[in-house]
């Protein structure tokens, strides 16, 4: 009887050494400004005996992405990046310190099972990037009464800006409202009442 009950306890013990590694946590998704710094955090259980990285991943060339880190140490020449390993809960946390625009993306925690195995899980970083208006915009238009204008407007950043026109003393628009919202205004048979 002393045998079966050690047999037991034995397959007991085995299962439980032998659990998969799996990745218990990854950071949300972050919306941070440039300049700013952000901390993104992946736990894992079951992963003493595998690599864990972070990884920039490039989405256009995903050949030529950023190895940022292996275990608890950086390995990225760009000292903006650091890690740190909480052993109590098993979190890699990767920071980030004065973000930039390029550093918006896809960031992923990879434990890795083999040569060609891995388990991975992603974060993505919005960097914002305030709203400039673009060349390729109307600075000034003449007409005469009667003619038809156009009115462009174009802007960059993240997120992207959204467009509206209003007149300076918040008079009606030629298109009948205070707001128009679009990147372009069309205004109609011109009269000077139509002075932006």
């Amino acid at each position: 009887m002393a045998q079966v009950i050690f047999f037991v306890a034995a397959l007991v013990s085995l299962g439980s050494c032998q659990q998969s590694p799996v990745i218990s946590y990854i950071s949300k998704e972050m919306v941070v400004g440039i300049g700013d710094t952000v901390d993104l955090q992946c736990s894992v259980q079951y992963a003493e005996a595998y690599p864990i990285i972070w990884v920039k991943i490039n989405e256009r060339d995903p050949s030529n992405n950023l190895f940022i880190s292996s275990g608890s140490k950086a390995i990225v020449p760009d000292q903006r990046f650091s890690i740190r390993h909480d052993e109590g809960s098993n979190t890699y946390t990767l920071q980030i310190t004065k973000l930039q625009e390029t550093d918006s993306g896809l960031y992923q925690c990879q434990i890795i099972l083999g040569p060609t195995s891995k388990l991975s899980s992603n974060v993505y970083v919005h960097v914002r990037v305030p709203p400039i208006i673009s060349d390729n915009s109307t600075r000034s238009v003449i007409a005469s009464t009667g003619q038809n204008i156009t009115l462009e407007c174009y802007a960059t950043g993240h997120p992207t800006p959204h467009i509206s026109w209003r007149r300076e003393n918040n008079d009606l628009l030629p298109t009948g409202g205070a707001v128009y919202r679009g990147n372009i205004l069309s205004i109609f048979n011109v009269s000077k009442n139509d002075r932006l």
